[in-house]
């Protein structure tokens, strides 16, 4: 069996990052950061919460 290919390409790009508090601290609801990144048109590009990985 082959291994996976790898990447097929890479390149940096200019992101604005943001992280902000999330959560209401019950037990449901952690209160935990959430960092974000946006376009410089204020398009959310992907999010990264950590209790999303949990709910997995």
């Amino acid at each position: 069996m082959k291994g996976p290919r790898g990447t097929d390409s890479a390149r940096v790009v200019s992101v604005i990052e943001t992280q902000a508090l999330r959560g209401t601290g019950k037990e449901e609801d952690k209160c935990r950061i959430v960092t974000q990144y946006w376009d410089f048109d204020g398009n959310l590009l992907a999010e990264n919460d950590p209790c999303e990985k949990e709910k997995e």
